[in-house]
């Protein structure tokens, strides 16, 4: 009897860890167009297998025709309502340079659907805050 209590626990605890990841799961941006013509565009996606990718797209108008595309990828995990971004160095390769290791961030108190990096090591991501996109569907 004690082992079946003790998976029931484990299962509920199981279902209970993901349900609340899921809260968190989606695509966040915020796309910036200056009055250069200056394109800046910024995406997060956070999957619900606990990894995210992150995607940086700067145009600078006509001054330089040259596209930059800045990547990073890794694992996430929540800790007291705040996110913990993860990359390892097995993440890392010539297109994926960016290291969101000591990168965290959380949603806004008041609107659930912006979310603040509120920490990290890469000077320009620290206090960004996205738009969660409500036009995706999840399957």
């Amino acid at each position: 009897m004690k082992n079946y209590t003790s998976l029931l626990l484990l299962l509920l605890f199981s279902f209970v860890s993901n349900a609340q990841n899921d809260n968190y799961v989606g695509i966040y941006e915020k796309k910036i167009k200056t009055v250069k013509n200056e394109v800046l565009e910024y995406e997060l996606q956070i999957l619900s297998d606990s990894t995210f990718t992150f995607h940086f797209f700067r145009n600078l108008g006509q001054s330089i025709s040259k596209d930059e595309n800045v990547y990073g990828k890794g694992t996430w995990k929540v800790i007291k309502n705040v996110i913990h971004f993860y990359t390892n160095a097995s993440d890392l390769d010539q297109k994926y340079t960016l290291d969101f290791t000591n990168s965290s961030g959380r949603f806004d108190g008041k609107n659930k659907n912006q979310f603040r990096f509120y920490h990290s090591e890469i000077p320009w991501i620290e206090k960004l805050t996205l738009e969660k996109n409500e036009y995706v569907f999840s399957k």
